[in-house]
């Protein structure tokens, strides 16, 4: 009987041991991710432009190594992050008053050159407004008189990048200056490539 008993209180220290090293165990694991969620919040709380600028060094970094490696093994390879501008098949150049060309129905002409307040930059600083009208006005008649003439009269504002299409030429605005009064565009070599949207178009 007492060799049972024995065995009990044996049997009950080794289980409260188990116990106590599972609860360390535990409080371990509790206290090491606490100490993880510390530290994250400490990266996260780093102002926004210290960490901005060191991913940019980083990048500019990589980016160095990168083209020293392809400068070493091939020293004909094209520039990293060089991004192909518009293909042009001619740079037309219209000044106020001047009249676009093509256009079958309707006129189109630069009139004038505006700048606009509070301009996020300077591309978005100046606007050329384009005027299109009909070429041959539509005339309403009342027993063979003329009551009413419409010229379908449109104006436009264009910035410095946007295409617009007359005819078969898709035109992108390539500057545009006060100075000069005048704004240029190149004709687009591919236009069936252009997906940016079109300002407008007239056939």
């Amino acid at each position: 009987m007492a060799r049972a008993d024995s065995e009990r209180r044996s049997a009950s220290v080794v289980g409260t041991a188990i116990q106590v090293v599972i609860l360390f165990l535990l409080l371990g694991i509790l206290a090491a991710v606490v100490m993880v969620l510390f530290v994250m919040r400490s990266v996260v709380s780093v102002p926004n432009q210290v960490g901005a600028g060191v991913a940019a060094q980083a990048g500019r970094a990589l980016g160095d190594a990168e083209q020293a490696l392809q400068s070493a093994t091939d020293p004909n390879h094209p520039p990293l992050g060089l991004t192909p501008d518009t293909e042009f098949s001619a740079l037309a150049l219209w000044h106020v008053g001047e009249g676009l060309p093509g256009g079958t129905d309707y006129v189109l002409s630069v009139q004038s050159i505006k700048r606009r307040d509070g301009a996020e930059s300077p591309d978005t600083g100046l606007y050329a407004v384009l005027h299109a009208e009909l070429r041959q006005p539509r005339q309403t008649r009342i027993l063979g008189q003329i009551v009413r003439t419409d010229s379908d009269p449109h104006d436009y504002a264009v910035y410095k990048g946007e295409v617009f299409r007359i005819g078969h030429v898709v035109y992108r605005v390539n500057w545009i200056s006060q100075d000069e009064s005048a704004v240029a565009a190149g004709a687009v070599r591919r236009p069936d490539a252009v997906t940016q949207s079109l300002k407008f178009e007239y056939d």
